[in-house]
């Protein structure tokens, strides 16, 4: 199973200036297609190669490296500090939670910090992972294939809370296939 590398992929689009309907076009892929690799889907070696060729680099280049045996929890929490304020594209469930444990570590972390220099350290480390927090938290949901907008139900004291944890620990949404018509 391929997926894209959809940072990559849109930044390589913007850098030629074209829009999504223009690559599709040159392509010879559906614009569905498109919208859906920009968002992380998987992708097909087909479409695969049309993209590599018309965007003259290698096909490999356009992929999400696979994690290393043995250092997925590393590779998971370096990828969720990267992707940092990227809303767009998914994050899958274990890469999610690796994510999680990352900044509750961050955190009480820096309230050890705080006991000893008050409590501005711990204050400013909220709010530096507040943002990327928030997009993982997106990035999830839409792999889950539920709407980002889930998140506002935190704001409903206790069951809210319970309630997005368990919309977090859903599976992953399998990608419809990339040739399929439109609904």
């Amino acid at each position: 199973m391929m997926y894209v590398n959809s940072t990559r992929l849109r930044e390589l689009r913007l850098a030629r200036q074209w829009s999504q309907e223009q690559l599709a076009v040159l392509t010879g892929l559906n614009l569905r297609t498109i919208q859906r690799l920009e968002a992380g889907a998987k992708i097909s070696n087909e479409s695969l190669r049309a993209l590599a060729a018309v965007l003259e680099v290698p096909a490999d280049s356009l992929l999400l490296r696979e994690s290393t045996p043995g250092q997925p929890a590393l590779k998971a929490m370096r990828e969720g500090v990267f992707a940092g304020l990227e809303f767009t594209g998914t994050t899958q469930r274990a890469d999610f939670w690796w994510f999680a444990l990352a900044v509750a570590v961050m955190l009480a972390f820096t309230k050890l910090l705080a006991e000893l220099l008050g409590p501005l350290p711990l204050q400013i480390m909220a709010l530096a992972v507040l943002l990327p927090w928030l997009a993982a938290f997106t990035r999830r949901l839409r792999d889950a294939g539920l709407s980002p907008w889930w998140q506002l139900i935190y704001l409903v004291p206790v069951a809210g809370l319970l309630l997005l944890l368990y919309l977090l620990t859903q599976p992953s949404k399998e990608a419809e296939p990339l040739n399929a018509p439109p609904h």
